[in-house]
């Protein structure tokens, strides 16, 4: 078993274990589902509230929102939350090591980029076993449904290739990001070892991730304007923009394609660029790093 292997059992198997992991989990969902009730009972308790949804459009016209646009939305509304959440986990995970001793030992015996990529793989592959957990509870729960009350519900639409195509790609813009925005939060967290720092990191970076999502939601309903295009080519924000015109199908294919090629470019490149920084700072404690010392990270080999 290679090196890469074995750091990534040993991650994937620690967090798996941990009564952490399955705490939230199992609590993640019905925190979800409590906060949902309750603030549904106390909308329905608004005075103001109710009078917003009295001024709706009772039947809203077609071309505002379709079956497409709403798989779009939400599909670039999962895409950056999972990358803000699981970004967040790697780059904690990263701090935490530089700041223990034993890290210096496992650097004398395997190449930082390796480090690195198991970090990201085993915190990707962390959150897919939480995904499968919630989509096996949410399972389970529409089963119960169904043989207790019976509903009247076609799924026929799930024969559609539309709906595969749409997945398909999804899961390949969801890779393309992951890798991309897990190297610069695996870099960042491997940069700093001081707090106010660290909040500044985190800010750039979370900030870069809800322009990519709040630029998403503008595309499901403005996919073929010069500004989304544009977008998604730019690796910060093609992510959820590249997926959102994938699913409603605004952009050519050619351009999604395009799109999606230079997304897994600059993800190879953010590899490459955040593994040099990653090994040369891994070990260097209560550093201010400027300017000329990231251009001597990158030169290494």
């Amino acid at each position: 078993m290679s090196q890469l292997s074995l750091i990534i059992k040993n991650e994937y198997l620690t967090d798996v274990r941990g009564k952490s992991f399955w705490i939230s989990t199992l609590l993640v969902p019905v925190i979800i589902a409590a906060f949902g009730l309750f603030g549904g009972i106390m909308a329905s308790q608004s005075e103001s509230m109710g009078s917003v949804v009295n001024d709706l459009p009772i039947t809203p016209e077609a071309e505002t929102m379709t079956a497409q646009k709403a798989a779009g939305m939400f599909m670039g509304m999962f895409l950056a939350i999972f990358l803000m959440m699981y970004g967040a986990m790697i780059f904690t995970k990263v701090k935490t090591e530089k700041t223990n001793r034993i890290v210096e030992i496992l650097a004398t015996c395997v190449d930082g980029r390796t480090m690195m990529l198991a970090k990201i793989i085993a915190v990707g592959l962390v959150g897919l076993t939480q995904l499968l957990v919630w989509a096996l509870l949410a399972g389970a729960i529409i089963v119960g449904v169904f043989l207790v009350f019976t509903p009247d519900i076609s799924f026929g639409f799930l024969m559609s290739p539309k709906v595969w195509l749409a997945l398909l790609w999804t899961i390949c813009f969801f890779i393309g990001g992951y890798i991309f925005f897990g190297s610069l939060y695996a870099a960042a967290g491997a940069m700093t070892d001081k707090d106010n720092e660290n909040q500044a990191y985190m800010s750039i970076l979370t900030f870069m991730l809800l322009g990519s999502f709040y630029i998403g939601e503008f595309a499901v309903d403005h996919g073929d304007s010069a500004f989304a295009r544009v977008c998604s080519y730019i690796p910060f924000t093609s992510p959820t923009i590249g997926c959102v015109n994938a699913v409603t199908e605004t952009a050519p294919l050619w351009e999604t394609a395009l799109s999606l090629i230079l997304l897994y470019a600059f993800a190879v490149l953010a590899l490459v660029i955040s593994g040099k920084i990653y090994s040369s700072s891994l070990l260097l404690r209560g550093k201010n790093f400027t300017p000329k010392d990231i251009v001597t990270f990158l030169k290494a080999k």
